[in-house]
């Protein structure tokens, strides 16, 4: 044998590698195989979408908040407007904006999740796979999960650090934490519904079968479960007895900074109280505004963050038992 036939030295690439023991080189990047691979082919196109449009709103709102800490403390007229535009931008466009997100990721990512398997007859693979139907669904329900907690996490994130908490707290009573747009696009809030909708759309695409009614039928649940909730919001903690105060000619202006009055009034001199309901049913109350301290039930701004944390198990479990349908409904599709 000649040495011009003798092989040549392995490829570098055959040395970093998988070895003859199989295990994958920490020096190749971790790729999906498998079942995550397919759920990823899957989910790419909700993963260009949600984290392409996620990613532009958090560099605006970086730009916004350097801009706006930049023209604090300047006495320019023009400064000053220019922060009263980016707050109305933030409050009329932000807060919205964070507040539809969770309905049309259950509408978008969740409803079509399984719909289109069953539209399209793709489910009936999963009887003649090698793995179970219930580890494929994992899969297959765990990675737009995790697109969306990352994604949905990081501009709740930037909503509420950059903006809400470093930014409002200069000026507390121009969007309170409890006002109606503010609350959704803050803290856990967004990252809560978020996935609260996915695991429902996923559960009504099971059961309807049909993308497009599962799409329709995700909105409207998930908008009126937000309806609801914001309804019962005000009961998931204990109310606060505010200490009473001297009244100017209107509540409003005297109310604790960013707190969610609920119900308040006057207190007269026998020590009984005036509800503020009476005072707009037609009762003459401009003595009482005038002299008489004010007295009110509130939920502090401190209880943003536990009545969150409420409302997260609220939605995780009702999420759980939507999650728990869909599991049993497709293992007996695959049977």
């Amino acid at each position: 044998m000649s040495t011009a036939q003798l092989p040549g030295p392995a490829p570098a690439a055959a040395t970093t590698g998988a070895g003859a023991s199989g295990r994958r080189s920490p020096l190749r990047p971790f790729r999906p195989s498998g079942l995550t691979w397919l759920a990823w082919r899957q989910s790419r196109a909700a993963a260009r979408t949600l984290g392409g449009a996620v990613l532009l709103a958090v560099l605006a709102l970086l730009v916004g908040h350097f801009v706006f800490r930049s023209t604090l403390g300047s006495v320019d007229p023009d400064a000053s407007l220019l922060q009263l535009d980016l707050l109305s931008y933030f409050t009329d466009r932000v807060e919205p904006a964070i507040f539809v997100l969770p309905v049309l990721i259950g509408m978008f990512i969740g409803a079509p999740l399984l719909s289109q398997e069953h539209e399209q007859g793709t489910i009936r693979l999963v009887r003649v796979q090698s793995v179970s139907p219930t580890r494929w669904l994992a899969t297959r329900l765990a990675v737009p999960a995790l697109l969306v907690l990352v994604s949905v996490g990081a501009l709740a994130t930037a909503s509420t650090s950059l903006w809400y908490w470093d930014i409002h707290r200069l000026a507390p009573t121009e969007d309170p934490a409890f006002q109606g747009l503010t609350y959704p696009a803050l803290g856990l809030a967004p990252v809560a519904w978020s996935l609260y909708a996915l695991a429902v759309g996923a559960a009504i695409g099971q059961l309807l079968r049909r993308t497009v009614l599962s799409v329709l039928a995700t909105g409207v649940v998930v908008g009126l479960s937000q309806l609801l909730v914001r309804a019962v919001r005000v009961h998931f903690l204990p109310l606060t007895d505010a200490a009473p105060w001297r009244t100017g000619w209107s509540m409003q202006f005297v109310q604790p900074a960013g707190s969610w009055v609920v119900e308040g009034g006057y207190v007269l001199p026998d020590g009984s109280r005036v509800a503020n309901t009476v005072c707009l049913a037609g009762m003459d109350c401009n003595g009482y505004t005038s002299s008489y301290p004010a007295w009110a039930r509130v939920h502090p701004v401190s209880q943003l963050f536990p009545m969150q944390l409420v409302e997260s198990a609220l939605l995780a479990a009702v999420a759980a038992v939507a999650l728990y349908f869909t599991f049993r409904r497709v293992a007996r599709t695959a049977l």
